[in-house]
């Protein structure tokens, strides 16, 4: 029995041995994949996309023991800092990624599109403006900016990012609807409001968020607040001047207004075309007509310094020289029912109005929109010859015109640039 026992206990010997022996192996592979800095940020990513990020964040802080911090690791560390409410701490991890990465125009784009969160866009716009200068042939920074011109109504950059946009890419129905609409439909701020509210609360200094407020609050009649909201700016700022002409108006001190156009600069087309407003009023023709050609000068699509020349021509006995400029003010005006058409489910559906819209918009100087509708107009209907040369035309513009019988040059892409955030209310 004393030998049974001894051979017991000799297997459970052996037994325990295979087993410390296992444990080490184990404990020595744990050990190496704990080690593993790839294998340590695969489980942190991974647990990120679960929803674990506590747990994301656990792994990362090893990650750091591992190795010092790679791009991904400085842009996965930035989306778990975002995600648990440390904005700061996330744009500081992707301000470190150095301009040369591969990861950097993604890194500025979220970094914009984080502050847009956060309220402060002047901040964003310079993240979206980096990412497109580190690749230039993006689009999603460009779209980004799109919205912020948008909301800002800034006329001037929101034409060049959506042409740029163009460029790259055929535009879908709805956005280039809304291209159309920024300048033929009256703007209905209420949806618009919260935003900036939001913008100027954050950042107090976002000048152009501070002038579209403004612009907010005056057209819902609440003269009084947009006043308060205008006083930080400078007499010095043309276009905070626009904005205390149009106050002053709109209480009717045309005696204030008088003044403090007078104080403006000369050449300013935002001032020029109230100027141009108040000779009218006074009946003064030979002065509203010099103010207008400057207003027309920055901007020959004008519309209301269109009317406007034409008008004080007309005052001034120079019929046939204003005849033209109403015309012009005329073919603007068209183009008023079909925008409102093509904002029904109807109108989207109707094969012939986008060609229909980009004539029109041709008609009255806007190339760009003229090109994005028709682009529009040939990728729906390839047969659409009459779309076909006209588009040409607006894109070889010193072609002889009898080039402009086969397709046009640049294919439209089959993938349109889906609208995003576009909320300027109409």
């Amino acid at each position: 029995m004393g030998q049974e026992r001894g051979e017991a206990w000799m297997r459970w010997g052996a037994v325990l041995v295979i087993a410390v022996v296992v444990l080490g192996v184990v404990l020595t592979v744990r050990a190496r994949l704990d080690a593993d800095p790839n294998r340590a940020f695969r489980l942190a990513d991974e647990a990120f996309k679960a929803g674990h990020v506590v747990e994301a964040r656990r792994i990362l802080k090893r990650l750091e023991r591992l190795r010092p911090p790679t791009s991904p690791d400085r842009l996965l560390r930035g989306q778990v800092a975002a995600r648990l409410s440390e904005p700061d701490q996330a744009m500081a991890e992707w301000a470190a990624i150095p301009d040369e990465d591969p990861l950097a125009p993604l890194a500025r784009v979220i970094a914009g599109q984080l502050a847009i969160s956060r309220g402060l866009i002047r901040p964003a716009e310079a993240n979206f403006k980096e990412a497109i200068r580190l690749l230039p042939e993006a689009t999603k920074p460009r779209r980004e900016l799109v919205y912020i011109y948008n909301v800002q109504h800034r006329q001037a950059e929101l034409d060049r990012a959506l042409g740029e946009l163009l460029e790259r890419d055929t535009l879908e129905f709805r956005y280039v609807l809304h291209w159309t609409k920024t300048r033929n439909t009256v703007w209905n701020p209420n949806g618009d409001l919260p935003a900036l509210r939001k913008f100027v609360a954050a950042d107090p200094e976002d000048r152009w968020s501070r002038l579209a407020l403004v612009q907010a609050l005056r057209r819902l009649d609440r003269s009084e607040e947009a006043a308060a909201i205008l006083a930080p700016l400078p007499d010095s700022d043309p276009e905070a001047r626009v904005e205390r002409v149009l106050l002053a108006m709109g209480r009717g001190d045309f005696a204030a207004s008088e003044a403090l156009l007078a104080g403006g600069p000369a050449d300013h087309p935002g001032l020029a075309r109230l100027r141009g407003q108040l000779a009218l009023r006074s009946r003064d023709g030979k002065e509203a007509a010099r103010q207008f050609r400057i207003a027309l000068a920055a901007d020959p699509t004008d519309r209301v310094a269109l009317q406007g020349l034409g008008t004080a021509l007309g005052s001034l006995g120079r019929a046939d020289e204003a005849r033209g400029y109403l015309e012009a003010a005329r073919r603007h005006d068209a183009l008023w029912p079909l925008v409102a058409r093509a904002a029904t489910d109807e109108g989207e559906r109707d094969p012939r109005l986008p060609h229909q819209l980009g004539v029109a918009c041709a008609a009255i100087g806007r190339t760009l929109e003229a090109r994005a509708w028709l682009r529009l107009a040939v990728s729906r209907d390839p047969g659409d010859q009459e779309g076909q040369k006209a588009l040409y035309r607006l894109e070889h513009p010193g072609a002889d015109r009898s080039d402009a019988t086969g397709p046009v040059g640049t294919p439209p892409s089959k993938n349109g640039v889906e609208p995003q955030r576009l909320t300027r209310g109409h």
